[in-house]
């Protein structure tokens, strides 16, 4: 079977079905059915030149979404062919089929055996490639034997094959023992000087060993100083691969005191709390923040987030901020991660509070988000600008969204209750033109307030407001919840409950089924407060004979219980007809704080996937290595330069001090953003 390429596509034609296309008048689906056919002519040419045209066309066809793999007999001839391009492109052809022609492939695993030693560097990495592709044990062996033979290979780019193909078999492998023959090999290749080859060994390390340290000690040094010469992808699985390195190597920073933090930052103090390699991480990170990459950005996040000291977490907010005029899809992914990053450090976001305001092409989720976001940055200074920017919302056309900001002017003010009284006034003004359920929602959060602003003016005054709204407001359940509130506080403020009863007593038969049963209780209510018991008698006879059961029951529940003569009933009257209400337990962190970790779809999701793994805690002081375990052991640095082998801070001055830093803030500035977002219409 190893010469079987020495055939010509004459002499071995096997049996090809090729899925026919039924003639329509799709143009372009008889464009499809050409193109097969002529596939199948040139196959059968002996000039390579003519195959090679035919496997140009069959890519085409995969890149339209038609199916071709009936062809694989023919494509497995080409990778011996003369024309190195026909071999790539038997390759790439192969790799996308290698699970629907795997037993073509297995038939002829000599010939990809023998393709390790083609001279075109492209055609070995891509027949390694191929053969991890395969998902069949039987096919272990090969793979492992693969990889053992181009793991010396002088290009980079067979070497990052081998590193994935380790990758892929490790998913077949059964037991650890089967992923322990790799680590040899990958701890080989994280000391490769090319960052081509690098960028494979640190992605198999990730996969199959992150938490085997010693293979990074050596290189800890080097690949902080070079992390910005790998590729987009090597650089994720880097920042994370050192996240959780640092978890187990370096102390945790919080357990640093104010003060020693801020020595941390002063150049002259003489301060050692902090490692130097951990500085070193630090920075690191922080350069890749500029990352052109938002997941790049984002895994630098993270690691400064829950590897960093909260004062280095300054620096993550405007790279946050440009990454939300990105698509839609990364402006939400970065929107959940500030949503994290928010709910225990809000100061870094606020100079940036405008970027959150609601922008008028902003889809839902984002819509909400912000919202959420909005809520976690109010204070004091900044409440009458989001307040304004919320009752803007709550206007909206889109209900859902206008309900939304309305409730999220609420928590805004529960979690920050010194604001509560200027979020009155602006509740007061959209009782007027607000209706149905954003009225109804209105009316709930004003309720939801009062219960913190008892015995106060602030509390007459929105109850004076909402008695006289009363009348305009033609929502049942906001009608309703009217009579709760004023019923609710009706020891404080006496002069409303009998006013507004006698109003709705005048059409209480009109008034809707749930606006009824509130009259019922506000009446019942003002008899056992020893209120004039006229009206409130005459609602409840009235209420008696009602047309809706509801009502009835109700009706006669009430009479029955303010006419009894038991001393218990009489003695908790209060009780039963006045209960304690709970207003809602919101705080700055209810349901922000993810237990998962920034970056990944798990946190994104709120749940967790298969294959999420969390960081691992803080390792004991006592079990920290020393910090002779990274000297490096004469290992050429990654891209073959680079800067001295032991960071200190007066090296790393430049980075925070340097011209570098001034084009970031520029770059980041407020300037950046040329327009306003536009608000929602």
């Amino acid at each position: 079977m190893s010469n079987l390429a020495s055939f010509g596509s004459k002499d071995f034609s096997p049996e090809i079905k090729v899925q026919e296309i039924q003639s329509s008048t799709d143009p372009q689906q008889n464009q499809h059915q050409a193109a097969i056919q002529q596939v199948s002519e040139l196959f059968k040419s002996s000039n390579f030149q003519d195959q090679t045209q035919a496997l140009k066309i069959l890519l085409a066809l995969i890149s339209k979404g038609v199916d071709v793999s009936a062809f694989s007999p023919y494509v497995v001839q080409q990778i011996a062919s003369p024309d190195p391009n026909s071999r790539q492109l038997a390759y790439i052809y192969l790799n996308h089929y290698a699970e629907e022609a795997n037993e073509t492939i297995m038939l002829s695993i000599n010939t990809f055996q023998k393709s390790l030693t083609d001279s075109d560097p492209l055609c070995r990495a891509l027949a390694v490639k191929v053969l991890s592709s395969i998902r069949s044990r039987e096919i272990l062996p090969a793979i492992q034997d693969a990889v053992r033979t181009v793991i010396g290979d002088p290009s980079p780019y067979v070497k990052k094959a081998a590193a994935y193909a380790m990758i892929k078999a490790s998913n077949l492998g059964q037991d650890d023992s089967e992923t322990e023959s790799y680590l040899p090999l990958i701890e080989r290749m994280l000391g490769d000087p090319s960052p081509i080859a690098f960028s494979g060994a640190i992605a198999a390390y990730y996969a199959l060993c992150p938490d085997n340290i010693e293979f990074l000690h050596p290189h800890y040094r080097y690949i902080c100083q070079n992390i910005s010469k790998l590729d987009p992808w090597a650089q994720i699985y880097t920042l994370r691969a050192l996240a959780i390195y640092a978890r187990y190597c370096f102390k945790d920073p919080s357990s640093i005191n104010e003060e020693e933090t801020a020595n941390f930052w002063d150049e002259n103090a003489n301060n050692d709390s902090i490692p130097t390699d951990q500085f070193l991480l630090i920075s690191a990170a922080k350069k890749m923040l500029s990352s052109m990459n938002p997941a790049v950005s984002t895994a630098a996040t993270s690691l400064l987030y829950y590897c960093g000291p909260s004062s280095s977490l300054s620096v993550v907010a405007r790279p946050m901020v440009r990454l939300l005029y990105s698509s839609s899809i990364i402006s939400q992914l970065t929107l959940t991660s500030i949503l994290t990053l928010a709910s225990s450090h809000p100061q870094i976001f606020v100079p940036h509070i405008n970027h959150f305001f609601i922008r008028r092409f902003d889809t839902t989720p984002v819509k909400n988000i912000k919202l959420r976001v909005l809520s976690l940055l109010a204070s004091q200074t900044s409440a009458e600008l989001i307040l304004n920017e919320l009752s803007r919302y709550a206007s909206s056309t889109d209900t859902d969204f206008a309900v939304n900001a309305v409730k999220t002017m609420g928590k805004t003010a529960l979690c920050n209750e010194s604001i509560i009284p200027a979020c009155l006034v602006s509740l007061i003004k959209l009782l007027g033109r607000s209706e149905g359920p954003v009225l109804s929602e209105v009316v709930v959060v004003i309720s939801h307030l009062l219960f913190k602003r008892r015995g106060t003016e602030d509390e007459a005054m929105a109850l004076r407001q909402l008695c006289r709204k009363f009348d305009i407001v033609k929502d049942p359940t906001a009608r309703a919840a009217v009579l709760s509130i004023v019923g609710d506080l009706y020891e404080t403020h006496k002069a409303f409950a009998p006013q507004l009863l006698r109003y709705v007593g005048q059409n209480f038969s009109e008034e809707p089924g749930e606006v009824r049963l509130q009259a019922l209780t506000l009446a019942a209510k003002l008899v056992a407060s020893g209120e004039d018991r006229t009206i409130p008698i005459y609602i409840l006879k009235i209420g008696e004979r009602d047309p809706e059961f509801d009502v009835r029951d109700r009706s006669k529940f009430l009479l029955a219980i303010l006419e009894s003569d038991s001393d218990d009933i009489k003695n908790n009257l209060k009780e039963l007809l006045f209960p304690a209400r709970k207003t809602p337990n919101w705080t700055s962190t209810t349901s922000y704080n993810s237990e998962f970790m920034i970056g990944t779809l798990s946190h994104f999701l709120n749940r967790a996937l298969p294959g999420y793994e969390s960081l691992p805690d803080w390792a004991p002081e006592e079990e920290i290595p020393d910090d002779s375990v990274r000297t490096p052991l004469g290992a050429p640095k990654i891209g073959g330069s680079g800067k001295s082998n032991v960071a200190t801070k007066e090296g790393l001055k430049e980075f925070f001090d340097g011209e570098q830093n001034k084009d970031d803030d520029e770059y980041y500035s407020d300037q950046y953003y040329s327009d306003d977002p536009a608000t929602i219409q």
